[in-house]
């Protein structure tokens, strides 16, 4: 069983997100933003703040926003035959980073994110569980997907399934694998990040020198996209682009997506305590703005209730919250392509333990888990 990395826990308040579903919780409360600019934790922390800083006009606002969110999604459209039953009023929350920029063709977007967040049923101990890109995995036959169908019902690298249907079809993959019923989904896109992060002003991020062959450097790491950035090694204060660009990079450390991964775990910690260093919880029209950038830069499923959740989740802190990533064997080959490979035996010991609502216990057994 291969996991690297090491256990990141937060230092400031976890973001609630989603309700409405009839359970105690109707969805889990952060997301991570990643190559492919996700930031499902914008989301949750929109409802933390307007729950607990401003008043009724702060409060009005978060029911508007919360009421004018774009909600694509209709997870009750996929046919419940095919979908996991819901065994405990847990929450499982899909964040989903895409590629899409404005003025791109949206079907050409692809997602390299994707991250399973998990609230136990009392609300006290969240995990988020990072999936590779290039996991092999079975994806499901869906005759509705907008692009390939054919394609469908064969096993691919796990970002096939939103390039061949969406997030319906990453929707059934996920639940296909692990056999845990996700609540809701939040997907956000490279605008979306950098609108988030520069609503906060800016976050600091600890960087981590590049160490693989051919771009070892001590000091730091230079970018190979875009404006090739270079960041030096230790904290660093970040914008939104250099944040999203930073979080973009895999090719300059030895352990390639999974240091990427480390990264943007890291990211949803960041952009945490930037929302309280910054006063976003105390100046109202910093909250506001804030409310306001955030809700432009996601998409939700139908059901995903921001306020509802928020109350719920009041008490969740960020050291509370546990990463890891899905078990695998390391990277390997299949039908000629580079991927990783799926740990069939204790994944599927820890999709029990999502399902059962027992992924405490499942890290204890598992410390190594822990981190990307």
């Amino acid at each position: 069983m291969t996991y690297s990395g090491s256990n990141y826990r937060g230092s400031a308040s976890v973001p609630p997100a989603g309700g409405g579903d009839g359970a105690r919780f109707a969805a889990a409360a952060t997301g991570g933003p990643t190559r492919r600019g996700l930031i499902g934790s914008g989301i949750g922390l929109v409802a933390s703040i307007a729950a607990t800083g401003g008043g009724v006009a702060i409060w009005s606002t978060a029911n508007n926003t919360n009421n004018d969110l774009d909600r694509p999604f209709d997870l009750d459209a996929i046919p419940e035959d095919d979908r996991p039953d819901k065994r405990n009023g847990a929450m499982n929350l899909l964040v989903i980073g895409s590629d899409h920029r404005a003025g791109a063709d949206e079907s050409d977007a692809r997602s390299d994110t994707n991250i399973i967040m998990h609230v136990n049923e009392a609300g006290s101990e969240a995990y988020g569980i990072s999936i590779p890109r290039d996991l092999w995995v079975h994806i499901p036959e869906y005759a509705d997907a907008s692009n390939y169908p054919e394609y469908t019902g064969s096993n691919a690298k796990f970002n096939a399934a939103y390039a061949w249907g969406g997030v319906p079809l990453t929707v059934l993959t996920i639940e296909s694998l692990s056999g845990v019923r996700i609540d809701h989904v939040v997907e956000i896109n490279f605008d979306g990040l950098v609108q988030v992060v520069d609503a906060l002003g800016g976050i600091k991020m600890d960087i981590e020198a590049a160490d693989a062959s051919g771009y070892y450097d001590e000091t730091g790491v230079t970018s190979i996209h875009g404006d090739r950035y270079f960041f030096p090694k230790g904290e660093n204060f970040l914008t939104g682009e250099q944040a999203l660009d930073y979080v973009r990079q895999r090719k300059q450390w030895a352990r390639g997506d999974f240091a990427r991964m480390q990264h943007q775990q890291e990211l949803i910690k960041a952009i945490m305590d930037a929302a309280l260093s910054a006063g976003v919880l105390t100046d109202q029209g910093r909250l506001r703005s804030f409310i306001d950038s955030t809700s432009d830069a996601v998409k939700v499923d139908t059901s995903f209730n921001v306020v509802a959740t928020a109350i719920n989740l009041m008490d969740l802190r960020s050291d509370d919250l546990v990463f890891m990533t899905a078990p695998n064997r390391g990277t390997g080959t299949e039908n000629g392509e580079s991927v990783v490979l799926y740990d069939e035996e204790n994944g599927a010991d820890l999709w029990a333990a999502v399902a059962d609502d027992e992924v405490g216990a499942w890290v204890e057994a598992n410390d190594e888990s822990e981190g990307a």
